[in-house]
């Protein structure tokens, strides 16, 4: 076993354990199995950086100011977060890594000293610590503060919960079922932490604007539980009430995009345990309605993340799994429902997450996959026509 999937504490060692246990595919997968290295029809796979050790995150963004995505990861087992920065043609320049704190896991990237420069937050989930690094302007990371979170968090979901436009934070507490909230004070320092309660096990957190009234309310998965809770902002960064909606197994990843159009964020959660990706409707009207299982070409999906992959302004969705180390692409048919369109082996182990960016510059968005076991990231060039 890996770092990553070996937390200290008992709780999160047996959901990690339980991640481990090969899962059995739903029988009515609609899709291709993953074919071997070199089988997809749409990507390339064009290179694989070593950048750590047991790698989790995996996020883009411009980290030195010139106008190209950058590649910025997470590794548990060395405590680091690690920077590739891109050259302009979709090769990525390997930078110092920089220590995170014990057990780095999920990431985000955020102006939070507001001098234009993303830096990087990252939840630390051993030690209960989100630690944020912040960038000097050229992609190198001068300073680092640590805020005590509490729970074991896995991630950590930043937006401005309070109409002040200082970014705050909300993070999962595994261990305690809840959420911590805490508001951004504008000199560098946070509120104490705010307490709101969830089902168990709340693995991961989204900031999402889910009824339009510019009010970002929490989303966050149950692993143990199986429902995806809502919390609603009231303006004031204060979430007292809670929505809940049962959606399947061993909920873990969560991200949102408009993929039917209608002008409201959808949620799109994977189910590791039963190899499904889960698309939730917004009505936007306040509600989600019923999730629409999408059945991947691996039995272990670990996260999907939304992107447009052949330019039609639809968002599709790639999903990577840790168990068969494949990469699914799920084509929006452009009214929110979607088709396996390739299936392939990442050629790396242990897959995590996945993100993306237009890398090389053609106006196709490319996609970057961590891969835990062998400890590194990969990155596919998008070569649809």
């Amino acid at each position: 076993m890996t770092g990553w999937l070996l937390p200290s504490v008992l709780a999160v060692a047996l959901v990690m354990v339980a991640l481990l246990a090969a899962p059995t595919a739903p029988q009515t997968s609609p899709g291709k199995p993953a074919g071997p290295l070199g089988d997809s029809e749409l990507f390339v796979r064009a290179a694989a950086y070593e950048v750590g050790e047991d790698l989790f995150a995996v996020v883009t963004g411009d980290m030195n100011g010139d106008s190209l995505p950058d590649i910025v990861a997470t590794g548990y087992r060395s405590g680091t977060v690690s920077m590739l920065l891109n050259k302009g043609n979709g090769v990525f320049a390997e930078t110092p890594r920089y220590p995170s704190g014990q057990g780095s896991f999920g990431l985000a990237l955020e102006d939070m000293d507001g001098d234009g420069d993303l830096d990087v937050l990252v939840a630390n989930q051993a030690t209960g610590i989100l630690s944020i690094l912040y960038n000097r302007g050229d992609g190198m990371l001068e300073s680092r503060t640590d805020v005590s979170a509490g729970g074991s968090p896995h991630t950590v979901a930043v937006a401005d919960f309070n109409g002040d436009s200082l970014p705050d934070l909300a993070l999962p507490a595994y261990q305690v079922g809840a959420a911590s909230v805490y508001l951004n004070l504008g000199n560098g320092s946070f509120s104490e932490r705010a307490v709101h309660g969830t089902h168990e096990a709340p693995f991961w957190a989204l900031a999402v604007d889910i009824d339009g009234n510019n009010r970002p309310a929490i989303v966050m998965t149950s692993y143990s539980q199986g429902f995806l809770d809502v919390l609603w902002n009231n303006g004031k960064g204060e979430f007292g009430i809670l929505s809940s909606y049962e959606i399947g197994e061993s909920l873990w990843s969560l991200s949102a995009a408009d993929v039917d159009g209608n002008g409201s964020q959808d949620i799109i959660v994977t189910q590791y345990t039963n190899g499904t990706v889960s698309v939730v409707p917004n009505t936007g009207n306040g509600t989600l309605g019923a999730p629409v299982e999408y059945t991947t070409s691996g039995a272990g999906p670990s996260w999907a993340t939304p992107f447009d992959m052949n330019g039609d302004g639809a968002p599709d969705i790639a999903v990577v799994d840790a168990q068969t180390h494949a990469l699914t692409v799920l084509e929006n048919k452009g009214d929110g429902t979607f088709r396996i369109a390739d299936a392939f082996n990442i050629g790396s182990l242990g897959a995590s997450t996945v993100a993306a960016a237009d890398f090389d510059g053609d106006g196709r968005d490319d996609l970057v996959v961590a891969c835990w076991e062998t400890n590194d990231v990969v990155v596919f060039l998008n070569r649809t026509a």
